[in-house]
């Protein structure tokens, strides 16, 4: 009886021990412990001050800076178009983007075009790209420079486009249609102004666990 009763104290003494030695040593915790602190990372404090400060970056690098005016011909007229896009709302990684395209001329009424974009930065994926726009349009303010991050594939982005209707100085609301898209893009006259969005975008992105675009062997 007494050796039985040696025995488990011996084996409980062994069990706190071994439970020390885990909890004084990182590297022996369960792996599941470390998938489970991965999981919930975006929702610890850090991880959401991340998120913030990242979009609210990227924010400051949009808001007032990617407007462009373009040039056009129309039907034998000359037309203005004027475009600027600005981030309106910043829920955690889930963004309200609103673009305004108001185009003027001699001939007609100014005409407004609204769009509402909503995006998902976990969806979408890096390296952001920034390219020379082509367009037939000419550049007011000299050459535009398109700044965009692509959706992962199977993701799309929803949008809604609004007609404002203008009559004697005044805008009434049109009818909204709503589209899809596949990519998240901003246009810039400066490059400098640029760049620096496009790396604001990449963070903001990868705080939110956004991913790489995959390779092409990659592709579904």
């Amino acid at each position: 009886m007494r050796s039985v009763l040696l025995a488990a104290v011996l084996s409980g003494a062994c069990l706190l021990a071994a439970q020390e030695l885990v909890s004084q040593n990182p590297s022996l915790q369960p792996v599941r412990q470390e998938k489970r602190d991965a999981d919930h990372e975006h929702d610890s404090p850090t991880g959401k001050k991340s998120i913030g400060e990242t979009t609210a970056r990227l924010k400051r690098s949009v808001n007032g800076r990617a407007v462009v005016r373009n040039q056009c011909q129309s039907q034998g007229h000359e037309v203005q178009i004027e475009e600027g896009t600005e981030i309106t709302e910043m829920h955690g990684c889930n963004l309200v983007l609103r673009t305004r395209k108001v185009s003027t001329s001699e001939k007609d009424e100014p005409k407004e075009v609204v769009f509402t974009l909503y995006a998902n930065l976990a969806e979408l994926t890096t390296p952001t790209s920034v390219q020379p726009l082509i367009s037939p349009c000419k550049p007011v303010d000299g050459p535009i420079l398109k700044v965009m991050s692509r959706t992962e594939p199977g993701k799309t982005l929803r949008s809604m486009r609004r007609l404002n209707v203008q009559n004697r100085g005044q805008s009434f609301p049109g009818t909204e249609e709503q589209s899809i898209r596949r990519d998240l893009s901003f246009f810039f006259s400066d490059a400098a102004a640029a760049n620096k969005a496009a790396r604001a975008l990449d963070r903001a992105i990868e705080a939110c666990g956004g991913k790489e675009w995959p390779d092409e062997d990659d592709l579904p």
